[in-house]
């Protein structure tokens, strides 16, 4: 899956200095025009300097401005956004339209971003643990939910709770053989950060499922799995939601390598708990 130029400069938009979100507005705006610019035309339309427009490139992941020009001229993105604000005069069409292309961009730039080596690291870990503790904070913990109850019914011991002093006394307690998955976009989070440095005291590995690979947890981490670094900058929370998505997206990735080694025993255990639910809750 690939997303045009157009939509990776909103991506980034939120990220980009003062000065580069000026460039990405202007050529968010005037694609057409900018195809036929020199970087002096471009950074004096944009009121920039010629080195901002350099820079500008590499943060949106282009090499230089000339093969800016090229993506552009390739890219039939329509001029309407993923980072717009919803608007109150928007019809139905029109939100819906916005969050399919939001959400259809967050996971095609996660899938580049996500590396396979990484997932199947992790998925090994969760094989040998005894134990996961898994911790999100906000919409995070939305997804830290689904990753334990997707995981409990393969038959492993996870806990989930948003008590940090339940989860440190339980680190503590019993070190060995737990392993630490720690769910945050941002990576800065005071107490994801505060769990995963008393793991790196106790010897004890950490997933993490983060937008930044060089985030303070991140860098904690034995094992980061990396999403689209999706910033919006409305005032909707529109970010928090297309994170999840990406979060989800990770999550199913692990679950999913994780069920097909040993297919056969995993499917067993998945129809047993389908079973006794039907049995005894419905």
């Amino acid at each position: 899956m690939t997303t045009g130029i157009v939509n990776q400069i909103q991506f980034k938009l939120a990220t980009l200095s003062e000065a580069e979100q000026l460039v990405a507005k202007y050529v968010i705006t005037n694609k057409e025009k900018v195809i036929h610019m020199s970087t002096q035309q471009l950074a004096k339309n944009a009121g920039v300097s010629n080195a901002t427009i350099v820079r500008f490139c590499k943060s949106v992941g282009v090499k230089g401005f000339p093969d800016l020009k090229i993506m552009l001229s390739a890219d039939s993105t329509p001029v309407n956004t993923i980072q717009q604000e919803i608007k109150p005069t928007d019809s139905l069409d029109t939100i819906k339209q916005q969050l399919t292309l939001r959400m259809t961009n967050v996971l095609a730039e996660t899938e580049t971003l996500v590396e396979n080596e990484q997932i199947e690291s992790a998925t090994r870990l969760l094989k040998n643990a005894q134990e996961i503790v898994v911790y999100g904070l906000g919409a995070s913990q939305v997804v830290a939910m689904d990753f334990t109850q997707k995981f409990i019914r393969l038959g492993k011991s996870v806990v989930e709770t948003q008590d940090n002093h339940l989860i440190i006394s339980a680190l503590v307690a019993k070190p060995k053989d737990k392993v630490v998955v720690l769910i945050s976009n941002s990576g800065e989070k005071k107490e994801s950060n505060t769990i995963a440095s008393l793991c790196n005291e106790l010897s004890i590995p950490i997933i993490t499922i983060v937008s930044n690979p060089q985030s303070t947890l991140a860098k904690k981490s034995t094992i980061s799995l990396i999403h689209s670094q999706v910033e919006s900058v409305d005032t909707l929370r529109s970010a928090a939601t297309a994170s999840v998505i990406a979060q989800h997206y990770v999550v199913d990735l692990m679950y999913y390598h994780y069920l097909t080694d040993q297919y056969d025993a995993n499917i067993e255990k998945l129809n047993a708990t389908y079973q006794a639910v039907r049995k005894h809750l419905t």
